[in-house]
């Protein structure tokens, strides 16, 4: 049986999947002709989360995965990723700033949640998927929830683990202590002292945790969607009603994950480009009827997009695809956080991403 998350990105595949000319024309909107009238996109990022939003402070270089998206965005409008104007907030502070107008797109690992969902602001499709898991330490054998039968677990005070993580046990028939404390740090400093035997929060949360403790393999992070005990999907987040903008958001981050899916980097797409003379026929038979409509959209039907037929071209050369960017600002080798792929994976190796074909 298919994953839920997975069923409706078969049906959202299906349904952007019918033929462009069949589509209705998308209004021209206000977002878009505004972008390029100031000439810069306006995009908000974190500026305190290590390889999603990052501000430097020795050289006021602003990176992450958050920011790479930014910068895609900025690639497909203008074929420059220089063209985003990064605008830096803490905490909760993007979500006011959007609805002010202040930025026309919120990329600050925002959770998909249907609160902010109908409050005068949409989400375009999960860019990563989170959720809050068990972080143990190496030496302590706890490998299932069953472990942690009787054990004490540290949480984080007003935070989604101690308001869920209850729940979590209660539903696996595990009797647990939690033990509430006022930071992550003091949470952890607990776990490595023996004063508790687990600690609970996001995945994301506990990878920097562990990154940042200085004995990152005294530590083990519980992986695997049997581990996430909630779904907190990122996603970014724009204002309500400009139908052309949500479509151009979406189209992006769709074509992220196809791009990946069909093999098309940053070091190979100026070979998979349509050449100078080039018929149409002729270079769909050289690279494929799939990625010669990525790289130029004029050949599946009118662009109604306000963007350049060979948008994504730009993007995946200044940026890169999806595994591109992940790997970059999280991934095991280079990454910040040495996250694995997981659930942020291609759904053929298991994860849950999923792009439709674009015809």
């Amino acid at each position: 049986m298919l994953k839920p998350t997975l069923l409706i990105l078969l049906l959202l595949a299906g349904a952007l999947a019918v033929s462009a000319q069949d589509a209705t024309p998308i209004p021209a909107g206000p977002t878009l002709n505004s972008i390029l009238s100031r000439g810069q996109m306006n995009c908000g990022v974190n500026q305190d989360l290590p390889g999603f939003g990052y501000l430097d402070p020795n050289t006021g270089a602003v990176s992450g995965f958050d920011v790479d998206f930014c910068r895609a965005l900025a690639a497909a409008i203008f074929d420059d990723a220089t063209a985003a104007n990064l605008l830096l907030y803490s905490g909760d502070e993007g979500t006011p700033a959007l609805l002010r107008g202040e930025i026309d797109v919120l990329f600050h690992n925002v959770i998909w949640t249907p609160a902010l969902d109908g409050s005068g602001l949409e989400f375009g499709p999960v860019n990563f998927y989170n959720g809050q898991t068990i972080m143990v330490r190496t030496d302590g054998g706890l490998a299932e929830w069953a472990d942690l039968a009787g054990r004490t677990i540290c949480v984080t005070n007003n935070t989604n683990a101690a308001a869920s993580l209850p729940d979590a046990l209660r539903n696996r028939g595990v009797s647990a202590q939690l033990l509430p404390l006022e930071t992550y740090e003091t949470a952890r400093d607990a776990l490595s002292d023996g004063r508790c035997d687990a600690q609970s929060a996001d995945r994301v949360q506990l990878e920097l945790l562990r990154q940042q403790s200085g004995t990152p393999d005294a530590f083990v992070v519980w992986e695997g969607e049997d581990r996430l005990y909630t779904h907190e999907p990122f996603g970014p987040l724009y204002p309500y009603g400009d139908q052309q903008w949500g479509e151009v958001i979406e189209r992006l981050v769709l074509g992220l994950i196809q791009a990946e899916r069909l093999g098309i980097s940053s070091e190979n797409v100026a070979t998979l480009v349509q050449t100078e003379g080039e018929d149409n026929e002729a270079y769909i038979s050289r690279v494929g009827r799939n990625v010669a409509h990525l790289l130029n959209t004029a050949l599946v039907a009118p662009n109604n997009l306000g963007l350049p037929d060979t948008f994504m071209a730009s993007v995946i050369r200044e940026v890169g695809n999806y595994g591109e960017i992940f790997n970059r600002n999280l991934g095991l080798d280079i990454g910040e956080l040495k996250l694995s792929r997981g659930l942020n994976n291609l759904a053929e190796n298991g994860g849950l991403l999923y792009a439709p074909d674009w015809r």
